[in-house]
């Protein structure tokens, strides 16, 4: 693999390693809210949302986990 094709691996990585800073800023914010909330059809909503976070968040560490795996079988 060319040295272009590595650094494009890396800003990949670097990519994933900031959805999932978001995606925890969101799920933290969103389980707050979900605390908060008094209505039963608000706390659905936001049970469905933190679900469809999580969702995301283990798509995205699965995508970290094989980029480091592809990274340390290169070095």
């Amino acid at each position: 693999m060319s040295g272009a094709s590595m650094s494009d691996q890396e800003r990949e990585l670097h990519e994933v390693n900031g959805c999932l800073e978001l995606l925890f800023t969101l799920r933290s914010e969103f389980a707050q809210w979900l605390g908060e909330a008094r209505d039963g059809s608000a706390r659905e909503a936001l049970e469905n949302v933190l679900g469809h976070i999580e969702a995301l968040e283990r798509e995205y560490r699965t995508r970290q986990n094989e980029l480091r795996e592809h990274q340390a079988t290169r070095s």
